[in-house]
């Protein structure tokens, strides 16, 4: 049981703990980031809600819950062309007509031909979706300078004796345990090739 002066105490109502005084030590951190989302943050929003103005995401791993719709206007359809690009090199999928009769198999690619169509596969740009994106695009590509990718005298020489050896046939290259014996796949021996004698012309 409290003590009398301290009853008395919790009953003053100039003590009383509202909003008010709660928020009165709150100070709201400033933007030091990026000059451009500085210039447009809005200072009562959410972060959520001035990165979605601005045309950003929170998170690179997607949605973790609470925004999706607990009951959808319609059934989402199952994009074949996406259940294709997942399929492993031992799984495929069976297209039947109403019939039942068979009308199309789909078989998983092996990991070297994925990774040969990934090296091949030009990205195409995305439009910027507003003006906020548009300038922050600009301002990393003034600042962007392009790599080049640096090989070493060893991986020189291995490339040479494997060219001299099998010429472009990568997929012997990828059975040679003796001079392949980092295992390089069939790709990634293809594009090291190309890479060495882009470099051997420019000398």
């Amino acid at each position: 049981m409290a003590r009398p002066r301290k009853q008395r105490r919790i009953r003053n109502p100039s003590l009383k703990v509202s909003r008010k005084n709660a928020n009165k030590h709150f100070k709201r951190v400033p933007i030091k980031g990026n000059s451009i989302i500085a210039a447009n943050w809005d200072k009562k929003a959410t972060l959520r809600q001035n990165y979605h103005r601005m045309g950003l995401m929170t998170s690179l791993n997607g949605v973790s819950g609470g925004v999706e719709k607990l009951y959808p206007d319609k059934a989402q359809e199952i994009d074949l062309e996406v259940i294709k690009k997942s399929l492993g090199p031992e799984e495929g999928i069976i297209e039947r007509d109403e019939k039942g009769n068979v009308i199309n198999v789909t078989i998983g690619r092996s990991r070297e031909e994925e990774e040969e169509e990934v090296f091949d596969t030009e990205i195409d740009p995305v439009p910027a979706k507003t003006d906020i994106i548009k300038a922050l695009e600009a301002q990393a590509a003034s600042v962007f300078s392009k790599h080049e990718s640096y090989q070493s005298n060893g991986e020189k020489q291995f490339i040479e004796e494997l060219i001299q050896k099998y010429g472009d046939d990568y997929d012997a290259m990828f059975r040679d345990i003796k001079l392949n014996i980092y295992q390089h796949t069939a790709a990634q021996l293809r594009k090291k090739c190309q890479r060495y004698l882009k470099n051997k012309q420019t000398i």
